[in-house]
């Protein structure tokens, strides 16, 4: 029997070709030939109606199109036509009718935009959106995504935070590799010109070894596959498997830094590029001290450098063992790196952190 996945892959394939002749379809449409599809392609009962319950009015007189349940978990659908433009009043509507069936999930689509509401996250209704995936993404990502995120299984384990984690993390990958197609596939293209080196490949191991790439960035310009993040279940297991790296930001004043926080070992890798401030506060303090000191052994061993006269840049990769030391490093000042980092939607690292971990 196909796949989860590979039954997603072949209704998003279907989904997309008479979308090209049908553009913008209504709501009824997109509940019928879009959303129905891709839930029982994801595994749910859509023929059940205790699964997958239509238009339930609650005691409070709110409704959603849906409440999906699968075993310990569940959630609120809202539906749209293709043609709406997905907002606020959306996500109250969705949300609301979620928060009184006891759930913090909703789902809000219009066929061709998910938007995840997590009714934990603070302030308002915008504010609230967990994540975004789109029938529009390239190749089979969207297909994915949504089998991630849909997977009836792992609904029935109650373990969609995780879900939501793992496409979080997909995206930040993407988003990082599209950002290192850009900046560094030029300096190899003239490494390769300068020196008439016959292949790419070649002028990128070149790249490498003059410490204009790191291996990483040759890995994504050669399109080596990396780790993945698993989608599908394992008897007896979680049905997602944690990524083995998170890639966060921290913005303060001018400085930004990118780091990948790795939770096997606890490690915080500060990327080379990263831009740190040119300054240190407190300086009567030992945190003061513990600042000088490191800075001044990464200086030293060509890892750090003044970038301008309020601007330090790290010129390599740089671990740290602490997500607080990494970022306190980049402030030059007392940080809680659990609040500083974020990921590509805002959210801090505290919401990764596992409960072993120190700051």
């Amino acid at each position: 029997m196909p796949s989860a996945i590979a039954r997603l892959r072949d209704a998003v394939n279907d989904i997309q070709g008479w979308l090209a002749t049908s553009p913008n379809p209504g709501e009824a449409v997109v509940r019928q030939a879009i959303v129905l599809r891709l839930l029982q392609a994801a595994g749910f009962d859509i023929w059940n109606p205790a699964a997958v319950v239509p238009e339930e009015t609650n005691a409070t007189g709110n409704r959603a199109d849906f409440l999906i349940r699968a075993g310990a978990g569940k959630f609120a659908l809202e539906i749209k036509g293709m043609g709406v433009t997905l907002g606020a009043v959306h996500f109250q509507q969705a949300a609301t009718y979620a928060v009184n069936e006891g759930t913090r999930w909703a789902l809000v689509t219009n066929g061709r935009v998910w938007i995840v509401i997590d009714e934990h996250l603070p302030g308002k209704w915008e504010k609230r959106v967990a994540l975004r995936v789109e029938l529009g993404q390239e190749g089979d990502t969207f297909a994915a995504d949504l089998a991630t995120l849909l997977d009836a299984e792992t609904w029935r384990a109650d373990a969609f935070a995780g879900a939501v984690a793992a496409v979080r993390q997909r995206q930040q990958q993407r988003l990082d590799e599209a950002r290192i197609h850009k900046e560094k596939r030029p300096i190899v293209e003239a490494i390769q010109a300068r020196y008439q080196i016959p292949t790419f490949d070649l002028a990128a191991e070149n790249a490498v070894e003059a410490g204009k790439i790191t291996e990483a960035e040759r890995d994504v310009l050669l399109c080596k596959p990396g780790k993945q993040v698993a989608s599908s279940p394992n008897a007896g297991q979680s049905p997602v498997t944690p990524a083995p790296e998170l890639h966060f930001t921290y913005r303060i004043l001018e400085a930004e830094a990118r780091a990948i926080y790795r939770p096997g070992d606890g490690t915080w890798t500060v990327l080379a590029g990263s831009t740190a401030l040119n300054r240190v506060l407190g300086q009567d303090g030992s945190n003061a001290q513990g600042i000088e000191k490191r800075r001044k052994q990464l200086r030293e061993g060509g890892q750090l450098a003044v970038k301008s006269g309020t601007l330090l840049e790290y010129l390599q990769d740089v671990k740290y063992h602490s997500a607080s030391t990494s970022a306190v490093d980049i402030a030059g000042a007392s940080r809680n790196g659990w609040i500083c980092w974020k990921d590509s939607e805002g959210h801090p690292a505290q919401e990764y952190r596992p409960t072993h971990q120190p700051d």
